[in-house]
């Protein structure tokens, strides 16, 4: 029989919710038995339509889907989400080989990208990973409490981040990325170095998953109004914390 789960009675046993969004039946069917032996109470929807009515039916924890579906495809779904849950922790699974692929997944905000055929064992440990990214900041977070920094405000206990007095809504992935470099606050970080730290493992030559994920924050804390930028480039080195002014005061002239 087909594991699945009722919003409601996925709330009573209190286990973690998964909507499964992939279009063959055998993937669809063995993703959701190995997450549900996982402790993931799971449901499954075959095409994209389908999956976009599921998720504004209810709200999962998490969203593990495919790119290439009928009616609306995987890229389609998670920017739609991201419009109106933007802390939905969103796990792409695809055949699609291209880097592409993945660094347009991630533009589009999703959390991560496992390319088949993966392990069952990968999979869960990435949702794993995701749901300790959104636990109040990193276990090994220096930063605790509420910072501030020009006119960026963030408050690791509420999990709140706020420019110039307007919150801010991050997904998991952009949180954590905010974590490090605040721990991190004036040191510059290599792309390897935010890559291990975000997604874990060792990030091959030329990928630019990194970028992709400092522009997604910029657009949030950078361009969304307030008098500063806080994410500084360093040419060939990476990415650092800090506030700058958007605009330096004219000198005064002399009269």
């Amino acid at each position: 029989m087909e594991p699945r789960a009722h919003p409601a009675s996925s709330r009573a046993d209190a286990r973690p919710t998964v909507l499964i969004v992939e279009d063959d039946d055998s993937t669809a069917r063995a993703t959701a038995y190995h997450l549900a032996r996982a402790g993931y109470a799971t449901s499954i929807s075959r095409d994209g339509l389908a999956a976009i009515t599921a998720l504004k039916a209810w709200r999962p924890d998490a969203l593990v889907l495919d790119l290439m579906l009928p009616h609306v495809d995987g890229l389609s779904i998670i920017e739609d989400v991201r419009r109106w849950a933007p802390d939905l922790p969103i796990v792409v699974m695809t055949a699609r080989q291209e880097e592409r692929d993945r660094l347009e997944a991630l533009r589009r905000g999703a959390d991560d990208l496992l390319r088949k055929p993966f392990s069952a064992r990968e999979l869960v440990a990435r949702l794993e990973a995701i749901f300790r990214r959104a636990e109040v900041g990193p276990h090994d977070a220096q930063v605790v409490g509420e910072v501030s920094m020009g006119d960026l405000e963030v408050d690791q206990g509420r999990l709140e981040v706020r420019v110039a007095g307007v919150t801010a809504q991050l997904t998991p992935l952009e949180a954590k990325l905010l974590w490090i470099l605040l721990e991190e606050k004036g040191r510059t970080l290599s792309r390897d170095e935010i890559f291990d730290r975000v997604w874990g493992g060792q990030r091959e030559s030329g990928d630019r998953s990194v970028d992709v994920l400092v522009r997604r924050l910029r657009r949030k804390v950078d361009e969304a109004g307030g008098q500063y930028t806080y994410i500084q480039t360093e040419h060939r080195r990476g990415y650092r914390l800090e506030a700058v002014p958007k605009a330096f005061p004219l000198p005064s002239r002399r009269r």
